[in-house]
């Protein structure tokens, strides 16, 4: 058994250390909201961003963000990219040179245009070379065990090898890369198709045009992907046209619903205001431009 972190109590922060629980490694969960924490405590649930989902005992909420990292090998981070930064820094002071980090946020800072492995050194001031964890996963299908799979990166391939035996189970299994950018890029860009398509969606067109959209969206995303240094072959693997696909077509994608309700008229303020949705490609749609002309 291993001690692990993960930073960040939303679904995907919850989904992620469901599967290293289950995988038999004592988690610390570190939670923003006190409430949510308590809730975890209690009666192992997050019915605030994982409802009917049974967590396991394993899970160990802390809202002091130090005892959380305190002892852990593994750090997962599960934070959006718009308050990446803040908590890295408060990270900062707690972090030992030995412990691995694993990336789980996806997207693009917008001032810096830093995608979250790099805000991770950039923070640090050292080359963390932390280890990107990207693909076709829905928090709610990870926590209920559905079959998923998703791409590791890492420039140390020994450590994303390392890191795959931790998390390999008969129902996660893990593809190891050497393309960060890549992958990166593919985890940040598939959320802004997919708020393209639900903008679509709620315009009122058809299936032709969000195939037409997807289809020629999906060609600068590799284009981009490749001028920045990635891999073309990483773009149609799990992190690139997978994590795509489920994103645009999948049932549970926020950033599709955000798009959904843009296309009908709404605000975007109004409508994260009154979902409580955190949509990561509304963040990121802003920095796309900025990046291809750069």
């Amino acid at each position: 058994m291993k001690k692990v972190c993960v930073i960040g109590e939303g679904a995907w922060g919850t989904a992620v250390a469901t599967l290293l629980a289950n995988n038999g490694h004592q988690v610390s969960l570190w939670c923003y909201h006190s409430d949510v924490a308590k809730e975890i405590g209690n009666k192992h649930t997050n019915s605030k961003f994982l409802p009917g989902v049974e967590l396991n005992k394993n899970i160990i909420p802390e809202v002091d963000l130090g005892k959380s990292i305190n002892g852990a090998e593994w750090i997962f981070e599960a934070i959006p990219v718009k308050f990446l930064r803040s908590v890295l820094q408060k990270a900062k002071d707690f972090y030992l040179p030995e412990q691995k980090w694993v990336i789980l946020s996806k997207g693009i800072e917008n001032d810096s245009l830093l995608f979250p492995v790099q805000m991770l050194d950039d923070v640090f001031q050292t080359n963390v070379e932390g280890v990107v964890l990207a693909g076709p996963s829905f928090a709610i299908d990870l926590a209920e065990k559905n079959v998923t799979g998703v791409a590791l990166a890492c420039s140390d391939r020994n450590k994303a090898e390392q890191l795959s035996q931790i998390l390999n189970n008969d129902y996660f299994t893990t593809d190891v890369t050497d393309d960060v950018i890549g992958v990166e890029v593919g985890a940040a860009l598939k959320n802004v198709l997919a708020l393209g398509i639900g903008i679509i969606s709620g315009a009122g067109y058809s299936g032709n045009s969000k195939v037409l959209f997807f289809t020629k969206g999906f060609a600068e995303v590799v284009d981009l992907a490749v001028a920045m240094g990635g891999k073309a072959e990483t773009m149609y693997g799990l992190a690139g046209i997978g994590d795509a696909v489920l994103t645009c077509m999948g049932e549970h994608s926020r950033n599709v619903k955000t798009g959904i309700l843009l296309g009908k008229g709404q605000t975007l303020e109004n409508i994260l205001a009154t979902t409580g949705m955190t949509s990561e490609g509304a963040n990121t749609v802003q920095s796309v431009q900025k990046l291809s002309e750069k």
